[in-house]
């Protein structure tokens, strides 16, 4: 979206349903919203005794703890991207890295007086939130993705304490989940709910999936809750403060057509790019499997058996962050087990399930039984073939439907480039760094069909300017413009 459409947008907003006209007016009506929505709403939250979470070791706990040196330090600066949005001390990082040996003792000053007394100065800890369009024509404040800004004395400090904690977080969650871990990536998740649906299907195994949707993730999470987690975990009592410290401090102001609104304090949730956020929500969603293991291991969810006899592995949910997909047997006893297990958490976390999103769909369950089930958990009914994680599941990867989505991507892409009026070396660039990007992900998986190759490679020839509708004369052999560089072609 351009910068102008943008600023319309935000000129005219619904606000509770209320049309607000006016850049001032709509700046005091988001304001409302926003402040309200980040107030802690519910303080008497059940607690977790008896709960088994993972623990760090002495070592582990320790790391996380050790003095900061200039090192880290610099790594952590050049961990990030030189040219982002600043936030509201208004510095972007690609002047820090060019005055580097006039601000690097300024900067060790502040980390080793934040490791003594694990307290932020005033101002060091605001926030920007900076509405995002996530439709063509926004019309409500939730048709904005809010991203958080942050000031770079902050992001510094937090970028060091997320590498360390990168470092340690795979003892602590549990192997259902793939996000942020090392060793660990997206595709793991995707391979093992398509084998599994792909198993059920074969031998006939009444399967239930439950894909669970959760409610501004992010925004809602309890700090309290999250203190307590890291307790049980074995995180030392300095880091713990260094956390509250960082999260619990934050204060935000909204960015209506690049003017503040009004700040206000964060009480609760993490903020969209702050770099410890994808980790602590790690820490988090870890109660949800700790919640499930502990139903399995109370005879309260029967999950899905991969393999038969002896070797049987046991499978009852997959994590990435905050997507969530259960898998179990085809019984009353699950569906009702699922919808306390959600409800407990919620009231547990303070993250919210968003029902009328979540899915409930199946493998070998006739579609009556699964419209009640999903009455009982308030889901909407799923079909067979569903998407998990941007990657469609319960569907034959040597059928052609199953990679239309990216040749309808790459189509829509040509369309709204209209190559016409774009050079040959604007139409090699979208080439070769966008359009060839595209069926990437699916292909680090799956093996697609020759028929498939082929046509995306018809659809590539647009660089010699073709259209939907015509064609232009190929001046070139194609497999003669996909050499390498040094072979005479442009392909390297």
């Amino acid at each position: 979206m351009s910068s102008r459409k943008r600023h319309n947008a935000i000129q005219m907003l619904q606000v509770n349903d209320v049309q607000i006209d006016g850049v001032q007016n709509v700046r005091d009506a988001v304001f409302q919203p926003f402040s309200s929505h980040y107030k802690v709403t519910d303080l008497d939250r059940p607690g977790m005794e008896g709960l088994q979470f993972r623990q760090l070791c002495m070592v582990e706990s320790g790391s996380l703890i050790r003095p900061f040196t200039l090192e880290e330090v610099k790594q952590a600066v050049w961990d990030c991207d030189s040219f982002k949005s600043p936030g509201p001390d208004g510095i972007s990082f690609g002047f820090l890295k060019k005055f580097w040996p006039e601000l690097k003792d300024d900067f060790m000053r502040f980390v080793l007086e934040f490791h003594r007394n694990g307290r932020l100065i005033k101002g060091v800890n605001a926030t920007f939130i900076s509405l995002i369009p996530k439709v063509d024509s926004p019309q409500r404040v939730n048709d904005f993705t809010p991203l958080s800004l942050l000031g770079c004395m902050y992001k510094v400090l937090a970028k060091i304490l997320a590498n360390r904690l990168q470092v340690v977080i795979g003892s602590v969650v549990s192997d259902s989940q793939s996000a942020f871990v090392m060793g660990k990536q997206i595709l793991d998740g995707i391979l093992v709910a398509y084998e599994a649906v792909d198993e059920a299907r074969r031998q006939h195994k009444d399967t239930l999936l439950f894909k669970v949707d959760f409610k501004k993730a992010y925004d809602s999470i309890d700090l309290n809750y999250l203190d307590k987690v890291m307790h049980k975990m074995n995180f030392l009592t300095l880091w713990r403060k260094w956390m509250s410290a960082c999260i619990g401090t934050a204060t935000a102001s909204v960015l209506v057509n690049g003017c503040p609104t009004n700040e206000f304090p964060m009480e609760r949730g993490l903020r969209q790019g702050d770099p410890l956020s994808p980790f602590l929500f790690l820490l988090v969603a870890e109660g949800f499997n700790v919640l499930k293991v502990s139903l399995i291991e109370a005879g309260l969810f029967r999950g899905y058996y991969v393999g038969n006899g002896a070797s049987a592995v046991c499978l009852s949910h997959l994590q990435f962050a905050d997507d969530t997909l259960i898998i179990g047997e085809k019984c009353w006893f699950n569906v009702r087990s699922i919808r306390a297990l959600l409800m407990n958490f919620e009231h547990v976390s303070g993250l919210k399930v968003n029902f009328n999103k979540s899915i409930l769909t199946r493998v070998n369950v006739s579609y009556s039984w699964l419209h009640e089930a999903a009455l009982v958990l308030k889901f909407r009914v799923g079909a067979f073939l569903f998407v998990y994680l941007g990657m469609p599941i319960g569907c034959d990867s040597r059928r052609l439907d199953f990679w239309k989505p990216i040749l309808n991507s790459i189509i829509s892409r040509l369309s709204s480039w209209k190559s016409k009026f774009l050079s040959f070396d604007g139409r090699l660039i979208l080439l070769k760094y966008v359009m060839s990007s595209l069926p990437v992900y699916f292909l680090s998986l799956f093996k697609a069909p020759a028929g498939i190759i082929s046509s995306i490679e018809s659809l590539f020839k647009f660089f010699w300017g073709s259209g939907e509708n015509f064609r232009k004369i190929a001046w070139v052999d194609w497999d003669s413009v996909c050499l390498l560089r040094e072979e005479g072609g442009l392909g390297g």
